[in-house]
């Protein structure tokens, strides 16, 4: 759980620094490495919830066009690196149908955020769109049909919340935030 709290937290803080401005360009550089690397060995290590979670949220970030940046780019490059020469020496749980499933749901959910920015919608329907309710519905459905375990709600929702945690500090908030968040890493096992 802890690794997907980073995984959020990290992910939003690299995407407040090139979209916002907010925090350390060099330490975006380096959360983007970790990140990667991370979210690759989550991806051998936990097999298919994780692999299905991940491998759809990169390559809806590839296809919806979300890599904006240097940054992200390195990160969903090493991602894949790690997942590809892990999954070649100690195999991989790919589950099609969740893939599948978290593809389109991360798709929705990025189209329906860039639709949201800049609109003047009601507060509500903001809310809603920004948040990406559609990876959450896909997790409920899949857990009722694969069935993945219950237990999969924690660190997806770790990960959904620490993102969301940080989309909401402003800078000064952000460095104390990312001290954590290192200290926390150095500490992490997969």
């Amino acid at each position: 759980m802890a690794t997907y709290t980073f995984l959020g937290g990290a992910i939003k803080y690299i995407d407040q620094v090139y979209d916002e401005g907010m925090g350390s360009l060099a330490l975006a550089k380096v959360l983007a490495v970790i990140s990667g690397f991370l979210m690759g060995i989550c991806m051998v290590l936990d097999g298919g919830f994780s692999t299905s979670l991940f491998l759809a949220m990169l390559i809806s970030l590839v296809v919806t066009r979300k890599i904006d940046n240097w940054s992200f780019l390195v990160g969903t490059s090493v991602g894949l690196i790690t997942f590809t020469g892990g999954a070649l020496i100690l195999g991989a749980e790919l589950m099609i149908l969740p893939i599948a499933v978290f593809l389109i749901a991360g798709a929705v959910d990025e189209l329906a955020d860039g639709f949201a920015h800049g609109r003047d919608l009601p507060k509500a329907v903001d809310h809603f769109l920004h948040y990406r309710p559609f990876s959450d519905f896909a997790l409920l459905a899949l857990i009722v049909l694969v069935p993945f375990d219950w237990l999969y709600l924690a660190p997806y929702f770790a990960f959904t919340l620490s993102y969301m945690l940080m989309s909401n500090l402003d800078e000064g908030q952000v460095v104390r935030s990312v001290q954590g968040i290192i200290r926390s890493a150095s500490q992490l096992r997969p």
